[in-house]
């Protein structure tokens, strides 16, 4: 039986969701972009990497494709939270998407947190 630590869990700690926080991270300098996603990431004071989303309605349409697109980027987070010990990071949808899977988020979020400096973050 695997058992899991905190260290590696999604909880409501890791949760960015006051509108102060997402303005804060909003007004920082350290973004990575694609075609697909814009990662924004900032320090915060708690010590706890938080992470918040942006996937607008207007770009998916459908409820469970949305929900399915925020379950991989969570899932890409709880696997890097170690890298981002301290920093709030904000991901938001420029385009919409037809596809994705865990793999191609997980190499996307891998380039934009090397790009931005953060750490390399583990496969």
């Amino acid at each position: 039986m695997i058992s899991f630590e905190a260290n590696y869990r999604y909880q409501s700690l890791n949760r960015l969701n006051q509108k102060k926080a997402f303005q804060k991270v909003f007004a920082c300098k350290q973004r990575s972009g694609d075609k697909q996603f814009l990662f924004i990431v900032s320090n915060n004071d708690i010590g706890l990497p938080r992470l918040g989303l942006a996937i607008p309605k207007r770009h998916i349409r459908k409820a469970v494709l949305r929900n399915r697109i925020k379950r991989i980027i969570r899932e890409g987070f709880r696997r890097n939270k170690h890298c981002l010990d301290g920093k709030d990071m904000v991901v938001l949808l420029h385009a919409p998407l037809q596809k994705i899977n865990q793999k191609n988020f997980d190499l996307s979020l891998a380039k934009h947190l090397k790009r931005i400096g953060i750490c390399k973050p583990s496969p």
